[in-house]
């Protein structure tokens, strides 16, 4: 194996190796370096839109789930995950936020324009994802608007950079062309600063987070009213498309939403006090506190939650029930479907709980909200009228039933084990709902 390190790190690896004095502490050192290189070697954008209900992105929360961190940023913004951070402060690079990439995605041609903000020898850059140069032009640039186009771009995704001793940007073109040839960049002049009108797009800034291969991200994008969850373990530069889909009930809550294999699922658990026709539901509060429903929604029992229909178990189950407008209550088989697609209600539990003991108490076995649907301990309301198991179990309504035998099918999950429990509840026990889009 042949390992490159920069000057500077063979510098001081060789200071180290000629102080060491055994074979085995030469090894240790090497492997060090060798791991240092590999978690620096990480380096990838990622870019943000919608699809669907909206085309546009205002806000991205992402939360590094392996980590333990976390950080919002404008939805027309660069991600950019380091292996090591910058010594330099990233919003100080990319505060002008004039780099303008259109159309994109691009065809065979693109125009990226930027201003300079003093004279100043530039170099513009394209690279691949792997940040292999692709093309290059330098020159010297008076402060101003500038122009360039690029041709020959092929199917894929570039990323263009854009280089002086006094400032620098970055951004990503996305190429659809089927008949690219050779890349050419050709400086246009300059121009009027167009601003931000209808086709430009401004990229925004580069918003750097640390990040190490294999570490699992959630990224919670809003768009208006609609909120979607999307997971990935990036390994590449990419755009990450929220798919926005309406998920309101009467009561004007907004709720986000994740797809998980084919079904869309609501991530936070329905708090409405009413139908979608507006009239009204019988509920509870955990402990009668409306402060609880906030975090964990408000309890239904079976009958007002169905709001009279049938009992079903068919997929998808038909009864929109407590649900808002476009979603239904699931059914048991709609559950053992999430279930199965997980790999079996056996790990399921833990895929679909939140991490960590802030609402659920220790040690919530296997817990890794690694599905985005943050499963919470809402506890229930049981027909003694009895509110127990807050932060402890969380178990959910189905519109399936077992009547007249007075019992009826929920799920359950429990902070002591990372399984997916199907079970049997009386009918007057108020339990959580997760409505699935129609």
């Amino acid at each position: 194996m042949i390992l490159l390190l920069p000057g500077n790190t063979i510098h001081y690896l060789y200071n180290i190796l000629i102080h060491t004095s055994t074979m085995k502490q030469i090894s240790l050192v090497i492997l060090f370096f060798v791991a240092m290189t590999n978690i620096q070697a990480q380096d990838f954008l990622i870019s943000f839109s919608g699809s669907g209900s909206s085309n546009t992105v205002d806000s991205v929360h992402v939360e590094n789930l392996t980590q333990g961190t976390s950080l919002s940023m404008a939805g027309n913004d660069q991600l950019n995950l380091l292996g090591t951070l910058s010594a330099i402060n990233p919003s100080g690079r990319y505060t002008c936020k004039t780099l303008l990439v259109y159309p994109n995605p691009a065809n065979e041609m693109v125009m990226v324009q930027f201003t300079t903000t003093t004279t100043a020898s530039t170099t513009i850059e394209l690279t691949d994802q792997s940040g292999r140069l692709l093309a290059q032009k330098k020159l010297f640039l008076q402060s101003g608007f500038h122009s360039f186009r690029f041709n020959g771009l092929t199917s894929g995704v570039y990323i263009v950079h854009v280089k002086s001793l006094v400032y620098q940007y970055t951004g990503m073109i996305y190429s659809t062309s089927s008949c690219g040839k050779t890349i050419k960049i050709s400086y246009e002049g300059r121009v009027n600063d167009p601003g931000n009108t209808g086709y430009l797009k401004n990229t925004g800034s580069i918003i750097q987070m640390q990040y190490n291969s294999g570490d699992r991200l959630k990224f919670l994008g809003k768009s208006g009213n609609f909120r979607t969850v999307f997971m990935d373990i990036p390994d590449h530069s990419k755009t990450i498309i929220f798919g926005f889909v309406p998920c309101t009930d009467y009561d004007n809550n907004h709720y986000a939403v994740v797809q998980l294999g084919t079904q869309i699922w609501m991530v936070e658990n329905l708090k409405s006090m009413h139908y979608a026709d507006g009239t009204n539901v019988i509920y509870y509060d955990y402990d009668n506190n409306p402060d609880n429903s906030l975090i964990y929604g408000r309890l239904y029992a079976w009958s007002p939650a169905m709001k009279g229909a049938a009992s079903s178990n068919t997929n998808p189950s038909n009864v929109q029930g407590i649900c808002p407008s476009g979603w239904h209550l699931p059914s048991k088989a709609e559950w053992q479907q999430l279930g199965t697609s997980l790999g079996g209600l056996t790990n399921a539990g833990g895929k679909l709980k939140e991490q960590g003991i802030s609402h659920w108490i220790a040690p919530n076995t296997a817990a890794t909200d690694e599905t985005g649907f943050k499963a919470l301990p809402a506890g229930m309301h049981d027909f003694t009228n009895i509110f127990q198991w807050l932060g402890d179990h969380g178990a959910f309504s189905t519109s399936t039933g077992n009547l007249p035998m007075v019992e009826v099918t929920a799920t359950m999950l429990q902070t002591s084990s990372g399984t997916l429990t199907m079970g049997t509840f009386h009918p007057d026990d108020a339990l959580s709902t997760r409505c699935v889009k129609n």
